[in-house]
């Protein structure tokens, strides 16, 4: 009796499996865009702070340090952010990590509870949160069939032989989610759709992968909004600085942590999509073209970051964008007025510049969007460019019509 019991547990075993992946679905990996999922810290003894206020939860344990809105409204508290948001590049090690004494965690890996809402507690800064509600009308359900891969925004990885200890992990954390994904739906293979700056990690982590693992794991890649080869914003930023949205934070004051991060040299404009004869920056003398960037680097007296630029950035992006060995569909907005070049009245960068805007989804030029239709189109597999007329950055993953293309072009896979 203890063969056919043995036999019917097994049968049952796989009508389970088999009802449970009855409704057709792909699991479908998000990758979110920049600053859109929660980043939680903890200060330690080393931390030195540069005032008493900032050191006040000194070994108090986790707190969430983004994105605490309240506590950002109040001016007093954006230097501490700024500070403890902060990395640092040691040119010896060839790597960034968090300043000395602030240990940092991406809370929720695996689910989208981690960037439906950045803040939690005021649920007011969210685009992604509409999106995955769309994949759950369409019986997506979260840690089932949906997963969602939230990441530290401040780092990316490196060219592959030089260390980038932060992205490494989260390349191999991305793959073991791929990988339970599909095992969690009878070895469907997966969907990974990513949103702005996600599309540039998902891309890199795809083309690090085997072609044997692509093909097992991977069904179909869909960016939506990717920044190939960077933005015209990415040098205003640099000089301006950026308050990642928050209309009560001034910018300026976040500008030397927006310098010290390894993603604020990722987003600056690549040769590959924007060629080296079109100037994007200009004072009353000089022109700066995406062929110029280390020249620009150093003339806005940021000069420190031409090294790691020069040895991590363009290797990168500075050439033609390796198809990543799956099906591609990348979606984009178009007809949004994008700066397109920034004109400084002087030979400083003090003064308020002139923007010029030309086409692009708001925040990522035309150039960059489109800048691997040639390359990926001649490369013989799938790969489609949808455009959206009229259609900005963030309201891809918010407007119905925008989301009606995504979510077939991520049922496509079925």
């Amino acid at each position: 009796m203890a063969i056919p019991l043995l036999l019917a547990q097994l049968l049952l075993a796989v009508a389970l499996a088999a009802v449970q992946a009855a409704p057709g679905l792909h699991p479908v990996v998000l990758v979110p865009g920049y600053g859109t999922n929660e980043l939680d810290a903890r200060l330690t003894e080393l931390y030195q702070p540069s005032s008493p206020g900032c050191g006040a939860r000194k070994g108090e344990g986790w707190f969430r340090l983004y994105l605490n809105y309240s506590a950002l409204q109040d001016p007093a508290n954006v230097p501490c952010f700024a500070e403890q948001m902060s990395s640092v590049y040691d040119p010896a090690a060839d790597d960034y990590s968090n300043v000395a004494g602030v240990e940092t965690r991406v809370p929720f890996f695996g689910s989208t509870q981690a960037f439906r809402y950045p803040d939690p507690d005021r649920k007011n800064f969210s685009y992604m949160s509409t999106f995955v509600e769309r994949l759950e009308k369409m019986g997506y359900r979260d840690g089932e069939t949906m997963f969602g891969a939230p990441y530290d925004f401040r780092y990316a990885v490196a060219p592959v032989g030089r260390p980038s200890s932060i992205g490494d992990a989260f390349f191999r954390a991305l793959k073991g989610l791929v990988e339970r994904a599909s095992g969690l739906n009878g070895g469907r293979p997966v969907v990974i759709a990513t949103h702005s700056f996600g599309g540039q990690l998902a891309h890199q982590f795809l083309v690090r992968q085997t072609r044997a693992w692509r093909q097992q794991f991977v069904r179909r890649f869909v960016p939506i909004a990717a920044s190939w080869g960077g933005v015209v914003l990415g040098m205003l930023t640099l000089v301006s600085g950026n308050n990642m949205g928050l209309p009560f934070v001034e910018p300026r004051a976040l500008l030397r942590q927006g310098r010290s991060l390894q993603t604020s040299l990722w987003i600056l404009p690549s040769p590959a999509a924007f060629g080296t004869a079109t100037p994007l920056a200009t004072t009353k003398s000089r022109n700066y073209s995406a062929g110029d960037v280390a020249d620009y680097l150093v003339a806005i007296g940021f000069g420190e970051a031409v090294g790691p630029y020069e040895s991590r950035v363009l290797p990168l992006f500075g050439g033609e964008l390796p198809h990543p060995g799956v099906p591609v569909t990348s979606v984009i907005g178009v007809g949004v007025g994008t700066p397109e070049r920034i004109d400084y009245p002087r030979d400083d960068f003090d003064a308020t510049p002139s923007v010029v805007a030309g086409d692009g989804d708001g925040v990522v030029n035309l150039a960059s969007l489109v800048a691997v239709q040639t390359p990926w189109s001649r490369h013989g597999g799938d790969f489609t460019l949808v455009k959206v007329s009229n259609m900005s950055h963030n309201d891809l993953l918010v407007d119905d019509r925008a989301l009606d293309i995504i979510v077939r072009e991520i049922q496509r896979a079925d």
